[in-house]
């Protein structure tokens, strides 16, 4: 299975650090935050990463070494603990949000999939957070639904995200997690009057739990390509457009699944988070 790091953003909320440092080169633990991503992909088998790169993207790619392949594309070998992961970079010369990012990785020829009409899933993972969900679940998951013919009553699905509960900073959550694994999205759905809350804090009880996104997940290409044959804007080499509408739209039509982690999760936005998780992989590390 491959893997997509989201690391082309320009980490505006950890300045001054990120001045002259991209965010996923920041330290953790004595390891650049995207190392450690790398170290969990490398323990499940993932052979081959696509890293967006843009904010200071020579930094990073000089810290991997990263040369033109044989065909043009940037590319490293980064040595784990046990072996070499093949990185494939993509740089971003303007950004191009999440799906576009994505749509520019799986234009790659054999980086994020094999080719064309290879619609296995792949891992993504945002690169400025920290979660040990069991990443050989989420895989098992990913290529048995890739494999397996959907039930008569449930289609197939196009995604899966990884979900925790609320923090502080995030209380009201992003999605629906329902008991039987489906995630839907309320977005817009909650009214101006305190009695349409209410009613929906009820509804919420019968119907599931309401989470917030970690920032890792599966998904098929087959959901970035149907929305890039639907929509003409989203056609060019390099077109902008954003993630979350897709996976909004997949929810309606019951194509997006979840999984409730209830292990360690930091969304590494600020430099107090950063030292947070620093804390964190230190004392584990001793």
């Amino acid at each position: 299975m491959r893997a997509m790091i989201l690391a082309a953003g320009f980490g505006t909320r950890m300045r001054p650090l990120t001045d002259h440092t991209p965010k996923p080169l920041l330290e953790v633990a004595g390891l650049p935050l995207l190392e450690h991503h790398l170290l969990r992909l490398e323990a499940i088998d993932v052979d081959r990463v696509v890293i967006n790169v843009g904010h200071l993207a020579d930094r990073i790619l000089s810290h991997f070494a990263a040369t033109p392949n044989e065909q043009g594309q940037l590319e490293a070998c980064w040595q784990g603990r046990k072996r070499c992961l093949t990185l494939i970079f993509s740089r971003e010369e303007t950004p191009l949000e999440t799906g576009g990012g994505i749509a520019r990785a799986l234009s790659l020829s054999d980086a994020l999939t094999q080719d064309a009409g290879d619609d296995t899933p792949f891992l993504l993972i945002n690169g400025d957070v920290w979660c040990d969900v069991d990443l050989t679940l989420l895989t098992i998951q990913a290529l048995a639904s890739h494999s397996l013919a959907p039930l008569a009553d449930q289609p197939q699905a196009l995604a899966s995200l990884v979900l925790v509960d609320n923090p502080p900073h995030h209380p009201r959550g992003d999605f629906l997690l329902t008991p039987t694994g489906i995630v839907k999205d309320e977005a817009g759905a909650t009214g101006d009057e305190q009695d349409e809350k209410n009613e929906k804090d009820e509804q919420e009880e019968q119907d599931g739990t309401r989470l917030t996104f970690s920032g890792v997940s599966w998904l098929s290409p087959r959901l970035i390509r149907r929305a890039i044959a639907e929509t003409p804007a989203y056609q060019g080499p390099d077109s902008v457009f954003k993630l979350a509408p897709l996976l909004r739209d997949a929810m309606q039509h019951g194509e997006v699944r979840g999984l409730h982690h209830h292990g360690t999760w930091i969304d590494v936005g600020t430099p107090q988070r950063l030292a947070e998780l620093d804390e964190l992989l230190s004392h584990a590390r001793a």
